[in-house]
């Protein structure tokens, strides 16, 4: 970590991308992904290598976790942007919301699959032709687009 003087005369920390990754767990491409997806802010130059900010860790590991929780980036962006106080707060609790809701859409979509699984695991028709799961299925609309890319 190296210290260089602001015009101001204050010195900020500067950290290169090598330290960022050390810090983080993360691969310095991810640093770079996230700096170009704009969740993170572009890094200062020195000597055309990029330093960055000890805020940077902290906003990183936000970033991770957030990930990790199932959230788009441009959500992420968009709590990163908020404000703090009250307005961040507030954003938070509608990206838990909404991904809370879409957890339990998962969850029932998964609890309908493991039953079916369960129910035809013995299954005692003798052809396709007879199977009542298979009569079922021919009965609804086919998959959309969307739905194909989900189920992969």
């Amino acid at each position: 970590m190296n210290t260089k003087s602001r015009p101001n005369g204050t010195f900020a920390a500067s950290l290169s991308i090598g330290d960022v990754a050390a810090a983080t767990g993360l691969h310095a491409s991810a640093i770079r992904y996230y700096e170009g997806a704009g969740v993170l802010p572009k890094a200062d130059r020195v000597s055309g290598q990029r330093r960055y900010h000890p805020d940077t860790i902290d906003r990183l590991t936000l970033i991770r976790f957030c990930s990790r929780l199932g959230m788009r980036l441009i959500d992420i962006r968009e709590l990163l942007a908020t404000p703090t106080g009250s307005r961040a707060k507030a954003y938070w609790r509608r990206l838990v919301d909404g991904k809370l809701d879409e957890i339990a859409g998962l969850i029932d979509a998964a609890r309908g699959v493991e039953r079916i699984l369960r129910e035809s695991r013995d299954c005692d028709c003798v052809t396709l032709a007879s199977c009542a799961f298979l009569r079922d299925e021919r009965a609804k609309p086919p998959l959309s687009s969307r739905d194909r890319q989900i189920k992969r």
